[in-house]
């Protein structure tokens, strides 16, 4: 199986790295300082499993790579329609584009583009980062990818990918309803992300303050009500669930959206808690503490 990680850095370099070290064919698209120290100097991981270090095939070009079997798509949400035209040449008959991004929106978006019978939707749950160019440090004893196909089903691709990504350093699920898996993920993603970003804060500040919990609770509790609203199923409990276990990690809890507001870089706001905002007003489901957040961060959501 030839496969690409479209976006190689904390995330997809994790799992193309893990995959291209243990002997399958992956090329990496990485940019940069960082696609640069890959290619002269191989790939670092540091990982709850081991460390170690891979010469992995990497450009910063895929209208070079040619047809592939599988993309694992983890670009940032604000990046599609630049990538997409320069993607077209990797996307044969029988390719398949496992997106991992945030949001619950991807799968629509990328099947637009390439056809829904070409992408599968994933979500994601890894604590890593860039420790440097061309170096990934992994924390924790999860590193799962959680995907499946729209209707539930379970097909031939579906079991391929599985038993690609069923090896150690990664566990792999198929979800029998991935749009709720995907909402469910994005009650905290939106919710505590949005709060840190906003408030500049860290998530331990955040529970300290006056208000902070109510917030991020009653953001959860928003995103909840706007999915239903769409058929979406949540599990029980689904909001006192989430922040609990926020609470008992929130020592250890990072915000991508806050990383990349405190970075300059544009932030992955219309596709999360944005869509939320306007799927609910659409539907008549309030979302006031919602849409206070994205009013916030609106100004900076082209970066600086």
């Amino acid at each position: 199986m030839r496969i690409v990680v479209m976006g190689a850095g904390a995330v997809g370099g994790y799992f193309g790295g893990l995959l291209a070290n243990q002997g399958e064919n992956v090329v990496l698209i990485a940019r940069g300082a960082h696609g640069d120290a890959i290619a002269e100097n191989g790939l670092q991981i540091d990982s709850h499993w081991g460390d170690f270090n891979v010469k992995a095939d990497v450009t910063d070009d895929p209208s070079t790579v040619g047809e592939v079997d599988l993309i694992l798509h983890c670009i940032k949400l604000y990046s599609n329609a630049e990538a997409f035209p320069t993607m077209k040449p990797m996307v044969g008959e029988n390719t398949t584009i496992l997106t991992i991004q945030n949001g619950a929106t991807a799968g629509e978006i990328l099947g637009e583009a390439f056809g829904a019978e070409h992408v599968l939707q994933g979500a994601t749950y890894i604590e890593t980062g860039i420790a440097g160019p061309g170096h990934i440090h992994q924390s924790g004893s999860t590193a799962m990818i959680e995907f499946g196909e729209t209707d539930g089903s379970t097909t031939e691709r579906t079991e391929t990918i599985r038993k690609l990504f069923d090896r150690q350093g990664m566990q792999i699920k198929v979800s029998e309803d991935i749009v709720s898996t995907l909402w469910t993920k994005m009650v905290a993603v939106g919710a505590i992300g949005s709060a840190m970003a906003a408030s500049r804060a860290s998530f331990v500040e955040i529970l300290a303050s006056p208000h902070g919990e109510h917030t991020v609770r009653t953001t959860m509790e928003e995103i909840v009500a706007v999915g239903r609203s769409q058929g979406i199923t949540f599990p029980p409990r689904c909001v006192e669930s989430k922040m609990a276990d926020a609470i008992a990690e929130a020592e250890e809890t990072q915000a991508s959206l806050q990383y990349d507001l405190d970075n300059g870089s544009p932030l992955e706001l219309d596709d999360i808690l944005g869509a939320v905002v306007n799927i609910g007003r659409e539907a008549g489901v309030p979302v006031p503490a919602s849409a206070a957040l994205v009013s916030v961060l609106d100004k900076f959501k082209q970066g600086s």
